[in-house]
């Protein structure tokens, strides 16, 4: 592209080298026609003052030198003037569309990355209200991870960034039981990820208060549940008006139903609080206690049952051996 210095001295170098010839042709053709305009306008009908043919050369010299000097440079200058203003023209109108371009490029952008966040925002809160809170103890206990595998929870886990942060805590502390509850932790927050969506969120970052107050304003406000085997957060979590979710609860509803009545079989594995009792388990884990098993470490009984106690910390049979 040339620079604007460089046209001008284009221009002068190329009339420099035609200017003579211009000039003579410009010249004649204003002398021819000083001549003729002289004779005819002027003298047409005699001489005014005299000396007419001398006059009429002397103004067709007049005429044929602004023809040498003056009407070549005019026309230069008239043809840069016209080719400036075709340049500005052009110039404006190709700055003006590219600025156009460029303005609608960048609205394009900008709704682009609008309706980016719009989509991420709405994914976001259709993933929470399809989602649980996950508390500490949760994830330590680790059970959470059977119950995705089986894929009867479907939602979406919410682990908050303060609980990440007490595991990471509890994974560096100098105990070695805490280090290995933190680790566990953090792992099955990890492998909670292959059946299940995970997401990371920080937006209780700024209340003041331990990670228990943390999850449990995080619930409440994006509406959702909270997952807890903390007895004390379950309870205040309650109290606040947030659906609460027990693991135990869970396994409790689901153990095997034994009504008064009912016989059972049971391996006594220890002996009970009084003379005659011995304790068993079933598979799930109830414990069961049977009268007058005391003495039957070790052995497998026939039990009969007698009551079924429910409570909070788990249940608990109550038999005899049958006759």
């Amino acid at each position: 592209m040339v620079s604007n210095k460089e046209k001008p001295k284009f221009k002068l170098s190329f009339f420099r080298e035609i200017s003579g010839t211009i000039r003579a042709i410009s010249s004649l053709i204003f002398l021819i026609l000083g001549l003729t305009l002289t004779h005819e306008v002027l003298f047409g009908n005699g001489p005014i003052i005299g000396f007419n043919t001398v006059l009429e050369l002397v103004i067709a010299s007049v005429v044929a030198g602004f023809g040498y000097f003056i009407f070549p440079d005019l026309c230069i200058a008239v043809k840069n003037w016209i080719e400036d203003i075709v340049y500005s023209a052009v110039q404006a109108i190709v700055s003006d569309f590219w600025e156009q371009q460029s303005k609608k490029i960048t609205e394009v952008r900008r709704e682009k990355q609008l309706k980016k966040s719009q989509e991420e925002a709405e994914k976001k809160v259709k993933d929470l209200q399809n989602g649980v809170v996950l508390d500490t103890s949760v994830l330590i206990d680790g059970r959470i991870l059977d119950i995705a595998k089986t894929g009867f929870l479907d939602k979406n886990y919410i682990v908050p960034q303060c609980v990440l942060a007490e595991l990471h805590t509890l994974s560096d502390s100098k105990d070695s039981i805490k280090r290995q509850r933190g680790r566990r932790g953090l792992d099955v927050a990890n492998k909670l990820k292959k059946y299940g969506q995970v997401t990371t969120i920080d937006d209780v970052s700024k209340v003041v208060g331990d990670v228990d107050k943390k999850v449990t304003m995080l619930a409440k406000d994006k509406g959702i549940p909270l997952m807890t085997l903390d007895f004390n957060l379950n309870k205040v979590a309650s109290i606040s008006g947030v659906k609460v979710l027990n693991i135990n609860e869970l396994v409790d509803a689901i153990k095997t139903v034994l009504l008064p009545g009912e016989n059972v079989i049971v391996e006594i594995v220890n002996q009970g609080k009084t003379n005659s009792q011995g304790i068993g388990y079933l598979g799930d884990g109830t414990m069961i206690v049977v009268d007058g098993a005391r003495d039957k470490v070790g052995q497998e009984v026939a039990a009969k049952v007698k009551k079924v106690i429910q409570s909070k910390a788990g249940r608990m049979i109550f038999c005899e051996i049958s006759q």
